[in-house]
């Protein structure tokens, strides 16, 4: 009798596991890998072992990736890829423009373009007229920078002998790379008195514009590594970048000790107006829709601000409390649209 009656427990207890087990399995999501391309300013998101566990666990989701420029990305081979992470909405335009395939598109993450520079020469610059600073925050008129850009200032005219050459802001190539596509919209309509250029306005300032980038010569193709050659080779090799607003931010986040050296020399630089570029993500395939769901999530959205300092909907549309850096801008607000995708192309071109 007792041994039936234990027997009659153990198959009770089998049972029950197998139904918690089989609940349990299927409240859990159908696991996938998914490859493709993103812009190298998300690569510290998407190396971050928090959002890697978190889409694994709730979506199902390991993904796969290369670094690549955005416009290299939009135009290049993109078999057995399901997703594209390119850094504005321009890339996405000219995805279009060239009648390839995808699924579904969702912007994901914003951060403004910015320049980065040094006391050196933001001091200087402040003695020009060209910076002014508001609340700790250093702002650039960038119809008197563009000028002194295009009337080839020396920085022995400014005051700074001991930089080399003239007055430039050194870019990525806007034939690869988004930040250096976004910078050079906003030049062009810098030098256009702050109207965004069209197809019809756009001969006037092309002459102006080829020779600027003459004088930067060689650029480089990922913003990251341009960030990086900045914060080490120091003001002599590269006066003044252009960048994304998250790049300090997630880097104070991921080497604070180094950040802490520079902490007080590196200025982060609003140019009045900017651009906002804004991370597109390109689904490729079906799997890829739960991508976008994953990035949009409120959590994932969280960690991409208070981590790597892209400004979501979530958090970071109007806050700096989450970073102690100097000159931060509680809000961007001095905003302009970049001009059309033609006049891109035909701006892009110039600069080849």
């Amino acid at each position: 009798m007792k041994t039936r009656l234990w027997g009659l427990i153990v198959l009770a207890l089998v049972i029950v596991t197998a139904v918690v087990y089989t609940v349990f399995q299927g409240n859990q999501p159908t696991q996938v890998e998914l490859n493709g391309f993103l812009g190298g300013e998300k690569s510290g998101l998407f190396s971050n072992p928090e959002f890697q566990d978190y889409i694994k666990d709730e979506y199902g989701i390991t993904l796969n990736y290369r670094i690549d420029g955005s416009f290299d990305m939009v135009q290049g081979d993109i078999e057995g890829q399901d997703y594209l992470f390119p850094s504005s909405q321009l890339a996405l335009e000219l995805y279009q423009q060239l009648n390839r395939p995808s699924v579904e598109d969702d912007i994901v993450l914003n951060t403004p373009i910015v320049l980065y520079s040094r006391r050196l020469v933001t001091d200087a610059l402040e003695q020009e007229g060209v910076v002014t600073v508001r609340d700790g925050v250093h702002y650039v008129n960038m119809v008197k920078l563009a000028e002194m850009i295009a009337n080839e200032t020396s920085w022995a005219d400014i005051g700074i002998p001991e930089l080399y050459g003239n007055v430039l802001v050194d870019t990525t190539d806007p034939n690869a790379s988004n930040s250096g596509n976004m910078f050079l919209g906003l030049l062009a309509n810098s030098l256009n008195n702050n109207q965004v250029v069209n197809t019809s306005t756009v001969d006037a300032i092309l002459p102006q514009i080829r020779d600027i980038y003459q004088a930067i010569g060689f650029m480089q193709t990922s913003s990251s590594d341009m960030f990086n050659q900045f914060l080490r080779q120091g003001v002599g090799a590269y006066p003044i970048i252009a960048g994304y607003e998250n790049q300090l931010l997630e880097f104070s986040k991921i080497q604070p000790d180094v950040y802490e050296q520079v902490r007080d020399q590196i200025v982060i630089l609003y140019p009045e107006p900017t651009v906002w570029s804004s991370h597109v993500l390109i689904g490729l395939t079906d799997q890829s829709e739960v991508l976008i769901d994953a990035l949009l999530d409120p959590q994932v959205q969280d960690l991409a601000w208070r981590e790597h300092g892209f400004r979501t909907v979530v958090s970071g549309a109007s806050n700096e409390s989450n970073y102690d850096i100097p000159g931060l801008a509680s809000e961007v607000t001095q905003i302009m649209p970049m001009p059309d995708i033609e006049t891109m192309l035909l701006l892009m071109e110039a600069v080849k």
